[in-house]
């Protein structure tokens, strides 16, 4: 079955993308149950691009609201206030039609990325597919940050495991994109693994349960 995003709770996102709130990656949510008025329901912002989208329920009327922002810029960052375009992409009552507008924002290039179980999370970068054939001998297949909170995931062809799982809690906190490779970690674990399900499996514990996750790593000094 090829992997589809929202009706099975993960998304497609490309690398640069906030996922602020994200209703449908909670084992409760039921496509078939009408939210109260004026429900958030997703909600994201590219810290690259200044977009920003979000998916409201907004009455029996009106249905679901797909609705878009780009935010205004200045002294070299982005802000909400004084947003220069806002506009309503999409409305309607069926919930699983708006996603394929969602996903033209998300993953714009259409790449057959694996959908993950995200919500407040920027996903630095992300090139993690099921074809490991298209991978470099040695590539940063994965990387998000939320706080001082990260994951790091690289490729090697070359080793019996070839899936190296960086994830722990950074001495200092990430600000939006603004990102270093070279991790100061306050707490850390590296799991080495051999399939990409294994890897789908950490990434979506650590990004649902990552205090639970994280009371079980090693502390370093």
């Amino acid at each position: 079955m090829k992997d589809k995003g929202i009706l099975n709770t993960g998304i497609q996102v490309e690398g640069g993308w906030s996922i602020d709130a994200n209703v449908f990656i909670d084992k409760n949510y039921n496509i078939e149950d009408i939210p109260f008025d004026d429900t958030l329901l997703f909600s994201a912002v590219n810290h690259i691009t200044g977009k920003n989208i979000s998916v409201t329920y907004e009455n029996s009327n009106v249905g679901y609201s797909f609705d878009f922002c780009m935010l205004s810029r200045r002294l070299g960052e982005w802000h909400h206030d004084g947003a220069a375009i806002y506009k309503t992409i999409e409305t309607g009552h069926q919930i699983d039609k708006l996603y394929n507008t969602l996903s033209e924002y998300l993953n714009p290039s259409k790449k057959e990325l694996i959908p993950l179980k995200i919500s407040s999370w920027t996903i630095v970068y992300n090139n993690l597919i099921r074809n490991e054939a298209l991978y470099d001998d040695i590539e940063l297949i994965f990387s998000a940050v939320r706080g001082k909170l990260f994951i790091d995931i690289t490729y090697n062809r070359n080793s019996e495991k070839p899936y190296y799982i960086y994830i722990g809690l950074s001495k200092y906190e990430y600000s939006q994109i603004i990102y270093s490779l070279n991790k100061p970690a306050r707490e850390y674990q590296e799991l080495f693994l051999k399939n990409i399900d294994e890897v789908v499996v950490i990434i979506n514990d650590f990004l649902i349960e990552q205090y639970n996750y994280l009371s079980e790593i090693s502390r370093k000094t």
